[in-house]
């Protein structure tokens, strides 16, 4: 009795939603239409949604933004965990200004960062012209520089997130086998590459799950910053999910799309969660 209140809570705003989107998804249902009339289409949303170039293109450029800001934050955020891992009031408090980025909503950094892109004011293109890069259109406006723009974006929120989840692996790190690795005559680039990263495997496996799964979902920074161009540039698959339901109210075919992207970023999870039960047997 005492969980029932949140049981239904979470069905009426979790599960009815998700099994409503999966009914929906086989229907030609429009918001547009007064008279609400739902025709039944079986498969042809999805297999509709594989054969436009949009969602093709879409998938495409979500894959691209994922790797791009996944690769860069597990790399930064692990030099930043080793950088601070040592404790003293110095480190600590530089760890607290590094999670700040990380407490801002997502559209709040979009727009901040869109200001700083702009070509007539913005701080970034004024530097750049002075290095002799002309960027154009500003970085946000070219076709070649949109979409590490917003990568760079999310890499600047996030990585602190990364780091803070390496910095809990490195602490829990057993100290027997580097003071074993010590009395061995190993250098600290080998105590590292032989000890530290395989012992980090989960750690590794954790920040991956996490990150892949929040940069499939992205959406706030795309909508604040180009919202999705320059033309189709920085269209992921969720802003253009958003485009099709909101803009367009094709509602049936918005949620088929919605439930590609779901199985995706389940298959992942998935797949991250079989192979770090495998590191930890």
């Amino acid at each position: 009795m005492l969980l029932s209140p949140l049981l239904i809570f979470i069905v009426v705003i979790a599960i009815y939603p998700l099994f409503f989107s999966f009914y929906i998804s086989f229907f030609k249902y429009r918001l547009t239409d007064p008279n609400q009339t739902r025709t039944f289409l079986g498969l042809a949303n999805y297999i509709n949604a594989f054969k436009d170039p949009q969602v093709t293109g879409a998938i495409a450029n979500t894959l691209i933004f994922v790797a791009g800001t996944v690769i860069v934050e597990i790399a930064l955020g692990l030099g930043l965990a080793l950088l601070f891992a040592a404790e003293s009031r110095r480190t600590q408090m530089l760890r607290s200004w590094m999670l700040i980025p990380m407490a801002l909503p997502p559209l709040v950094v979009g727009l901040v960062w869109k200001s700083l892109y702009n070509v007539d004011f913005g701080v970034i293109p004024y530097y750049l012209k002075q290095l002799g890069l002309d960027m154009g259109r500003g970085p946000l406006g070219e076709l070649q520089w949109a979409m590490p723009a917003v990568i760079l974006i999310d890499v600047w929120q996030w990585t602190p997130l990364i780091m803070v989840i390496f910095l809990a692996g490195l602490k829990s790190l057993p100290h027997e086998p580097y003071e074993a690795a010590r009395v061995d005559g190993a250098t600290r680039w080998q105590s590292f590459w032989y000890i530290t990263l395989p012992m980090l495997k989960p750690t590794f496996l954790v920040a991956l799950l996490l990150r892949t799964m929040q940069s499939f979902k992205v959406f706030d920074i795309i909508y604040a910053t180009t919202g999705g161009g320059p033309g189709s540039a920085t269209t992921v698959l969720n802003y253009h999910i958003y485009t099709v339901g909101m803009v367009f109210f094709k509602m049936g075919y918005a949620a088929a799309l919605a439930n590609i992207l779901l199985i995706i970023v389940a298959a992942l999870a998935i797949l991250y969660i079989i192979v770090l039960e495998r590191q930890q047997i």
